[in-house]
């Protein structure tokens, strides 16, 4: 059988209207022509899905606004009756997605409903400082050290040429060569020539791990690191100082909190109103013979074909 496929960005439309063509016509009508009535329900419709209603009042008023709606449904109408008739589409399938969408559109008011209800009982407040607390790693006072660096990059080096430059390296630094001095020769960190090295005050959990480690473990001022290897290379990290860091007070951070929150919620919410559902449906269909009811399903869709 010969199939015509409509384009992608027609297919909305179709279903939209051409699909009531198996459909009764609900109320008064707008226009009645060549066997295609539309309703003044769909042409509301029609509108209603394509207006936001901040611009009812504007779109309506302009010049041949509906008798342009109309058309358009009208056209949509009359093409689909014909595809329809000469068997370009399927009636089953045009039957099943006009019922698809209502269904879909009534299971988003569902779920927009029962959310709604279930956030409204919410303790914002309450889960709020449930969050400050579990988040004092990032809200709450914290140290943090201040270091330099010398890094010889892995990048480019095979193992044995990144040892030796690093070697070269200590070897300054034992012979007393200022550690500003080492990282202008040695460091390969871009901003080197910068600052000399020193990247400032680090928090916890700012840098790689092993470097974290490493830095937060010195105490003395102008104390040298043995070797850290992260994924940039080699680093020789040296300490300039520690200063602790008040926490984030959680009054200036509690509506961003609750934002937060709130969206995590109401994505959570979205799924577990429809769980009772999924589990009503999988008691009865969990010992379904699934190879046997494929079997069918393919045989029908292949003589769709």
């Amino acid at each position: 059988m010969l199939r015509f496929f409509w384009p992608r960005s027609f297919w909305p439309l179709l279903l939209l209207v051409g699909l009531l063509v198996v459909a009764p016509v609900w109320g008064a009508s707008a226009l009645a022509l060549n066997g295609v009535t539309i309703s003044e329900d769909e042409l509301l419709y029609y509108l209603k899905e394509r207006l936001n209603p901040e611009v009812y009042d504007s779109a309506l008023a302009k010049p041949d606004a509906v008798k342009n709606a109309l058309t358009n449904l009208y056209v949509i109408r009359r093409a689909a009756d014909i595809a329809t008739g000469d068997g370009l589409v399927d009636n089953g399938e045009v039957a099943y997605q006009r019922l698809d969408a209502g269904h879909r559109v009534a299971l988003e008011a569902f779920v927009s409903d029962r959310v709604s209800k279930a956030l409204a009982q919410t303790d914002w407040q309450a889960l709020a400082d449930e969050r400050y607390l579990a988040e004092q790693d990032r809200l709450g006072p914290k140290e943090q050290v201040r270091v330099s660096h010398v890094l010889i990059s892995s990048q480019g080096r095979s193992f044995t040429e990144m040892v030796q430059r690093l070697g070269l390296a200590q070897e300054a630094i034992l012979a007393g060569t200022p550690f500003s001095e080492v990282v202008r020769q040695y460091s390969d960190d871009p901003s080197a020539d910068m600052n000399e090295g020193d990247i400032g005050f680090i928090r916890p959990k700012q840098t790689e791990l092993e470097f974290d480690n490493a830095a937060f473990a010195l105490t003395e001022p102008g104390q040298l690191s043995e070797p850290v290897l992260t994924s940039y290379g080699v680093h020789i990290i040296k300490f300039h100082e520690r200063r602790s860091v008040k926490g984030t007070p959680q009054d200036t951070v509690q509506p961003r909190l609750i934002k937060k929150i709130k969206r995590e919620r109401e994505k959570s919410l979205r799924g577990e109103v429809l769980q009772p559902f999924r589990a009503e449906a999988w008691n009865e269909v969990e010992n379904l013979d699934e190879q046997a009811l494929a079997e069918r399903l393919l045989e029908r869709l292949k003589a769709l074909e």
